[in-house]
């Protein structure tokens, strides 16, 4: 058997280094994680590829000075463009027939993957709360305000249409509505959503998208560009819902560019190893991606970890519920979303959805 092919293969990174910390083997999974090819690493000392006090540096010369294998359950490594991986370390001595340690190997696993399923977790567990709370305020907000509504409606009535204290039941009017909108937005979070799933051409409901905020992208001066995978299957889904979730990302990207600059819609077959295969009780599907790019302010780091919470916004206006009815409907079609964003440079918003059979 071809050890080396066996270990070439595995999906963790293996990165074995001699007696002088010089690597000499690298996988294709750590090619993956590190974002630098075998060719490039081999043959360097390992603290040439990565920082000298990075801890995988530090656990494989202590491997060597003592022959006793190190571990971290959670560490970091940084890629060749300078962006952190939350990883694992493992490490263990390789022996020669005398028994002396010759060489030593770490086993990185890549725990960026946990990490957004636990957030999934969280965003769901959050959600769930939030719905139960929804539905006992709907009940008793919703009778005081339809009897407001029914006595500022007898009130216009009795004063005319020509009263100058009607421009004040109008507003009450108005007000009144407006809460019931938002009653109705937070209901869609406790909901069960019914999903009218059927085979959908993707490309065709990102038009529309476009075509409805085609003249808010015009008076902002921003560029819509469509970067779509010709050879794209059919999705599954429910047309009205996943034109609400686009219609919301499309909105919040514009808001965020301000004036000038690209919003790129693109698609393809998933390739993401999180969601790129979900079992959805038949065994594993692969997905379809659509993103939604834009080039804005980008979200500050210190409140990322909140974008999903409801009620949480980083506008002037908003009541801050979009993208947490985004994720419910998302979830509803065992689908995912993902948010990447650095601070002046833009964000990127990925919806994962299931291929029609």
């Amino acid at each position: 058997m071809n050890f080396e092919a066996v270990l070439a293969g595995l999906p963790d990174a293996v990165i074995a280094v001699d007696s002088d910390l010089r690597i000499i083997f690298w996988n294709s999974a750590a090619e993956v994680l590190t974002e630098r090819s075998a060719r490039r690493a081999e043959g360097r000392y390992i603290k040439e590829v990565f920082s000298p006090d990075a801890s995988v540096v530090r656990r494989l010369g202590e491997t060597l000075a003592t022959g006793e294998s190190r571990s971290e359950a959670e560490s970091v490594i940084e890629r060749a463009d300078g962006r952190r991986v939350p990883v694992s370390i493992i490490t263990a001595p390789l022996c020669g027939r005398d028994g002396q340690v010759e060489a030593a190997v770490v086993v990185l696993r890549d725990l960026s993957r946990i990490h957004q399923l636990e957030a999934e977790v969280r965003r769901g567990e959050t959600l769930a709360a939030a719905g139960r709370m929804a539905v006992g305020l709907a009940h008793e907000v919703r009778n005081p305000l339809g009897a407001i509504r029914g006595a500022v409606q007898l009130l216009g009535r009795e004063i005319g249409p020509d009263s100058r204290l009607r421009e004040y039941t109008d507003v009450l009017l108005t007000e009144v509505d407006r809460v019931n909108r938002i009653i109705e937005m937070l209901l869609d979070l406790a909901r069960p959503i019914q999903l009218r799933a059927v085979p959908l051409n993707l490309h065709q409901l990102l038009e529309r998208v476009t075509l409805l905020n085609e003249e808010g992208a015009r008076e902002r001066g921003v560029t819509m560009i469509r970067r779509y995978d010709p050879s794209l299957p059919p999705i599954l889904g429910d047309e009205d819902r996943l034109l609400q979730v686009f219609h919301n990302l499309v909105r919040n990207a514009l808001d965020a560019m301000g004036r000038g600059g690209r919003l790129t819609l693109s698609t393809r077959v998933s390739l993401n190893p999180l969601f790129g295969k979900m079992d959805l009780g038949a065994g594993q599907r692969s997905m379809v991606e659509a993103q939604v790019t834009d080039e804005g302010t980008g979200i500050p780091a210190g409140v990322r970890a909140r974008i999903f919470d409801p009620f949480f916004t980083t506008k002037d206006k908003g009541l801050g519920l979009g993208l947490s009815i985004c994720h419910r409907i998302l979830e509803e079609h065992r689908g995912a979303i993902q948010v990447e964003s650095a601070e002046g440079r833009g964000t990127s918003v990925t919806c994962f959805l299931p291929l029609a059979k």
